[in-house]
């Protein structure tokens, strides 16, 4: 047997003893004899909380007050309520640990330790009280172990620190004539890296008072011969002002020279429009959301108007959409509360982890590969790229990282891909704006890297490791 594979069969051996042994630990827990009727009518009002906001600012002022078990009572509610966030599961730990509940507290770090995750711990004041033991160490080291780098991603292109602030937030790669696209928000203009490395401007027709706007989002034709762009006036366009403010609008363009295919504007949408996480679907179809009312629409070959798809109210910050291979099936990536799936055929919406045992948020772009799914997961610690496993396109069997902690890594953008690898955005320079899209004082505009890594990296060894785990598993009795 490989070297690494013993390793990892070992590594989650000792954790599975080490958490039997956190059994015995005597720990705090918030039994309700133990509550005065106080506490228990605040764990009641919390208990029907849904208002993620109001119980995130309840949180800060219990901690605030020092009254550790209502602190501890508003994060479980949180954590509760978005098990897929794995910032409310490390609170979570920190709010237990505080309580000095060891055994609450290494369930919660653990869970994150075991997705591959990695949060400060041993340096952090919340987790004095649960240092000192076996499992504490592991934990410790877990973290370590996930915060190195994994991979084999490598810098293909830069974009000097003069052009970063023009915020190219999505690309494409055109494989036909071997170059990267780059969309700005800024000026709304489509820029070309070549295969020397040089960027200059490919389409320039941008127009602040009768559009195309800044450039929010773009996808290649399923036949790499166009290329759909779609752009909005927002604060961060050079052009945006108050006539054009809400104002957005879809443009085909032949991909071989730039020229201008056709525009939509989408009358039939009553809202402001703000379009965004284009996907073209393997028939063709244009998919993308309207954020402002958090509609997913479908705009179908030879047609004026797009039609509804689903309306998604309960999802406040979808980044992303893509289509299984016959479009049966869109998957998408919600920021906050993880990925779901739509059933075309009958609109109706569902959640790819629906026993919340995963931490799918902080997904900004989403591909369908050879039955599989391929997220680019900025959102969380370490920032990684990550390959789903599906099963019968319905539900995610496995997860496992294609690349995590690369040295370039600072906040991921959007992706592409070609053939057998991803090409996407390593520090996007999105957070060093303020609301208006100036330069937030004391920060700088950087070069800006693109990565390629492989879809398929270490693949044939996570498969067979993962069966071995399932194995070991069935042995011993654990589910």
């Amino acid at each position: 047997m490989p070297m690494i594979k013993q390793k990892l069969i070992m590594k989650n051996l000792m954790l599975v003893s080490l958490l039997l042994l956190s059994q015995l630990v005597t720990a705090q827990a918030l039994d309700k004899n133990q509550l005065s009727e106080a506490d228990k009518t605040f764990q009641q009002e919390v208990m029907r909380a849904n208002h993620i906001p109001q119980l995130l600012q309840v949180a800060e002022g219990t901690l605030k007050k020092d009254e550790l078990k209502r602190h501890l009572m508003v994060w479980q509610r949180l954590a509760a309520l978005q098990p897929n966030n794995p910032q409310f599961q490390y609170q979570l730990a920190k709010a237990y640990a505080l309580m000095d509940d060891k055994t609450g507290a290494y369930n919660a770090l653990v869970k994150l330790q075991n997705a591959g995750l990695s949060y400060e711990v041993d340096e952090v004041d919340a987790f004095t009280n649960i240092q000192g033991t076996k499992v504490y160490d592991y934990i410790v080291d877990g973290m370590a172990d996930n915060a190195a780098h994994y991979g084999e991603g490598k810098v293909v292109a830069t974009v000097d620190d003069s052009f970063s602030g023009m915020l190219f937030e999505n690309i494409v790669y055109d494989k036909n004539n071997q170059r990267f696209l780059l969309a700005s928000i800024r000026s709304g203009e489509i820029y070309q890296i070549n295969q020397q490395g040089k960027l200059s401007s490919f389409i320039t027709d941008a127009n602040a008072e009768k559009g195309p706007w800044g450039a929010v989002d773009m996808v290649l034709s399923q036949d790499n011969k166009s290329l759909w762009v779609a752009s909005a006036a927002m604060p961060q366009y050079n052009g945006f002002s108050e006539q054009n403010m809400g104002a957005a609008m879809m443009s085909h363009y032949r991909l071989s020279d730039g020229e201008l295919i056709k525009r939509y504007e989408f009358k039939n949408i009553e809202t402001p429009q703000l379009l965004s996480a284009l996907h073209v679907g393997q028939k063709g179809i244009l998919y993308f959301l309207n954020v402002f009312d958090q509609t997913i629409y479908q705009l179908n070959p030879n047609s004026e108007q797009p039609v509804k798809v689903i309306a998604i109210p309960g999802l406040s910050a979808v980044k992303a959409i893509t289509s299984n291979a016959d479009d049966s099936y869109l998957y998408v990536a919600d920021f906050e509360k993880g990925l779901f799936i739509v059933d075309t055929s009958t609109s109706k919406i569902g959640t790819l982890d629906p026993q919340g045992e995963r931490f799918f948020t902080g997904i900004n772009d989403l591909f369908y590969v050879d039955g599989d799914l391929i997220g680019i997961q900025s959102g969380i610690s370490p920032a990684r790229l990550m390959r789903f496993d599906l099963a019968q396109d319905l539900a995610i069997k496995m997860s496992f990282p294609l690349e995590a902690s690369h040295e370039a890594f600072v906040t991921l953008g959007n992706g592409t891909i070609a053939d057998d690898s991803i090409y996407y955005v390593a520090n996007s320079q999105w957070e060093k704006m303020d609301l208006g899209g100036n330069l937030i004082e004391g920060e700088q505009w950087q070069p800006l890297k693109i990565m390629k890594s492989p879809l398929a990296y270490r693949l044939e060894e996570h498969m067979e490791s993962q069966k071995r785990m399932e194995e070991i598993k069935k042995k011993r009795g654990i589910k």
